[in-house]
């Protein structure tokens, strides 16, 4: 599951399962002014979600695609993003 400032934007609902060298492509938007931090979870049927890590986008990041590790003890994630000014 993927938050943005504490909202799930990813998926929209329920849950989804990845698997190793598997790569999925979101087509998620995010409107935000500033900076905003999107945390990947690990969903569990019982008790909390892992909290997997994540990274502060800013505004400014406009540069292209940039990417992002997020990676611990039995799991590595790469997250791909890009932020583009709307007018």
């Amino acid at each position: 599951m993927i938050q943005a400032n504490g909202m799930q934007i990813w998926p929209f609902s329920g849950f989804f399962s990845i698997g190793a060298g598997l790569e999925v492509p979101l087509g998620v938007d995010f409107a935000f002014n500033g900076e905003v931090t999107v945390v990947l979870f690990d969903q569990e049927d019982i008790g909390t979600d892992d909290d997997l890590g994540g990274v502060i986008i800013s505004e400014g990041d406009t540069n292209g695609p940039e990417q992002f590790d997020v990676a611990g003890d039995g799991f590595h994630y790469v997250l791909t993003y890009r932020v583009r000014v709307v007018e």
